[in-house]
This record gives C-alpha cells, structure tokens and sequence, in this order.
C-alpha cells in the first residue's frame, strides 16, 4: 500500500481541476498552480508529439515493407489511423495521470477536508466532503472503486482497505 494517493477530481463531471491528496490521516483538495498547468500542458504536448514521431515511423516501415503487396490497399491505412487515435487517447490519459504529482506539489490553494460519505459510479466516485470551516461539497473523483476504497482505507489508518 503507497503512502499517498492522488486524484483528478473537481466539483463538476469531467472538469477535474483539482487533485484530491489522500495521505494517512489527511486529505487535501489542492488547486494546482498556473504554472503547474502550463507545465502540464507541456508534458502533454511531449508525450503526444512522442507518440506521432513512433507512429510515423512505424508508418513509413510498414509502407515500405508492405510496398507492392495487395493489402496496401485503403483498408491497412484506416486500420493504421484508428490505431493511431487510440494510441494518441492512451498516451493522453497516461500524460493526465503522471502529471497528478506535478500539479500536487505545485499548489496554488490547498483545503483540508473531512470525507463524509461516497457513492460509487464505477468509473468515478462521487464524495460528500466537509471543509474545516463545516461547507459541505460534493466532489467528482476520476478513479475506480477498488483503488478509492483502499486510499479510504489509509485515510481511515486502516493496513487493508475494505469498501
């Protein structure tokens, strides 16, 4: 069991400004700095551009080891540009997740919360959050059940989580 678990959450679905820090006994609703998004942004734009630069050049190898086989045809090349787009989905969904510790140790705002109750969706959570000052808000976290319920589980000091 890891020591700190990060989130995208926020208080609408699929904004995710924020990052929810679950660490034992604590957890945080940070706003990351502009500068951690800009930075962010960034990385994002590296790991796309990574991607299309191997995309190419597994475009261009098989484009000439393939040269003057009938299967060239239209069929190979949408097959390769649907590969493509779920690879380019993929590499961006990996890019949103290592970034989390970037935009978490770059707070420009941080609020302590109390977890009051969550309801699973399946692909995200919806969590019943105190403030410290006693504001209840309801927050969206982007995870799945098994890895929310055992970061609970170190909130709650708990060496197994339980959900």
């Amino acid at each position: 069991m890891r020591d700190r678990y990060l989130f995208s959450a926020d208080r609408r679905v699929n904004e995710y400004r924020t990052v929810l820090e679950i660490t034992p006994g604590r957890a945080c609703l940070i706003t990351p700095s502009a500068a951690a998004r800009i930075l962010r942004g960034g990385v994002f734009v590296v790991y796309c551009a990574i991607w299309t630069a191997f995309a190419g050049v597994v475009w261009i190898g098989l484009a000439l080891l393939l040269s003057g086989n009938p299967l060239e045809g239209w069929p190979l090349e949408v097959a390769w540009i649907v590969a493509w787009f779920v690879g380019l989905v993929a590499v961006g969904w990996t890019a949103d997740r290592r970034s989390l510790p970037l935009l978490a140790d770059s707070p420009a705002d941080r609020m302590d919360l109390i977890l009051v109750g969550a309801r699973s969706f399946g692909t995200f959570q919806e969590v019943r959050a105190r403030t410290m000052r006693g504001a209840e808000m309801k927050l969206v976290v982007d995870a799945g059940p098994k890895r929310f319920w055992e970061a609970v589980g170190l909130l709650e000091g708990k060496t197994s989580a339980s959900g």
